[in-house]
């Protein structure tokens, strides 16, 4: 079912384009030794408790002394920009496995972590591991990830480890996209909130068709709040097995969505570094990941990116 069409501009802080900022400290923040020391408190009592990742939850990872950076970072998310950047997560000082525990207890604040994939994992290690299987998922081979949303409400990357070469990160606001699309081609919209049906490739649960039974739109509004949802390769695989073809509104409405967000004015280019993470909310912000090359094959030497999908509306307790 079409939901309306949003027909104005959004005048909204999610609404921002990368020539809206001046330097990464325009959405970055940096952890102070308070924030590390508070974060130190709640993994010793994991440690005391012998709990691990699994076992974490917002009541039993208790972060009361920062409460003030969590309301921040929640205020940015879901009332603001829907992005930011953390900087300063102490890699240095942690086993992975104690950074991981961190980092996933500073989630737990902010939603329940979701499985990524059928493999059943909540905190994702994002690595090339295309040299034992070329046909990884994207989040796990080294070639390029187009521009997409995933599937929960926040995404949390921190980064542990750099490529050797390549592996750049695009954020995009869909806000903005939608506000272009608006002043420019407004006929194309009503595609866009139209969408068509997803196959959701080798993911499906139990029971699930391999196809949505119902199109998903890439726009959609509710009470007058726009989300985005858009994973542009899932759709021709949907068509192909249906034995259809795109319609060609959609296809050119899609083929404007995508060059709007190739304009450098639009898509915020950005080498994440070690101990810098990206969190973002995926209504509103669109996000890619350009190729990049390992110098070695040797696991502890890869890129990697700890990754978490978060439900705000399911949060740990």
């Amino acid at each position: 079912m079409t939901t309306p069409i949003i027909n104005h501009h959004i005048d909204h802080p999610s609404a921002w384009k990368s020539s809206d900022f001046k330097s990464q400290d325009d959405y970055a923040i940096d952890l102070e030794r308070r924030h590390i020391k508070a974060l130190d408190a709640a993994l010793g009592e994991m440690r005391k408790a012998c709990l691990g990742i699994d076992d974490i939850t917002k009541a039993n990872f208790p972060l009361d002394d920062i409460q003030d950076l969590i309301d921040q970072i929640s205020h940015e998310l879901m009332d603001g920009r829907g992005f930011m950047m953390i900087r300063g997560w102490p890699l240095d000082q942690y086993s992975l496995e104690d950074m991981g525990v961190m980092y996933y207890g500073f989630g737990a604040h902010f939603g329940k972590a979701a499985s990524q994939s059928v493999i059943g994992d909540r905190l994702g290690y994002v690595m090339d591991h295309s040299d034992s299987d070329p046909l990884e998922r994207a989040y796990r081979n080294k070639h390029e990830l187009s521009l997409h949303t995933d599937f929960n409400e926040l995404i949390g990357m921190l980064k542990i480890r750099r490529a050797t070469k390549g592996g750049e990160s695009q954020y995009v606001s869909a806000i903005a996209v939608h506000n272009e699309i608006f002043a420019t081609r407004p006929d194309l919209l009503a595609p866009l909130y139209e969408g068509f049906y997803y196959h959701r490739r080798g993911e499906e649960t139990p029971g699930q068709e391999p196809i949505t039974p119902h199109k998903v739109p890439i726009f959609s509004s509710v009470d007058g709040v726009l989300s985005c949802r858009f994973i542009e390769t899932y759709m021709p695989p949907a068509a192909k097995e249906l034995g259809i073809d795109l319609p060609a509104d959609l296809v050119e409405a899609i083929s404007y969505f995508q060059e709007i967000t190739a304009r450098d004015d639009f898509k915020l280019d950005l080498l994440v570094e070690p101990g810098h993470m990206t969190f973002s909310n995926n209504f509103v912000i669109m996000h890619a990941r350009s190729a990049f090359e390992d110098a070695s094959n040797e696991a502890e030497k890869k890129r990697l990116f700890l990754r978490l999908w978060l439900d705000v509306g399911a949060a740990a307790s």
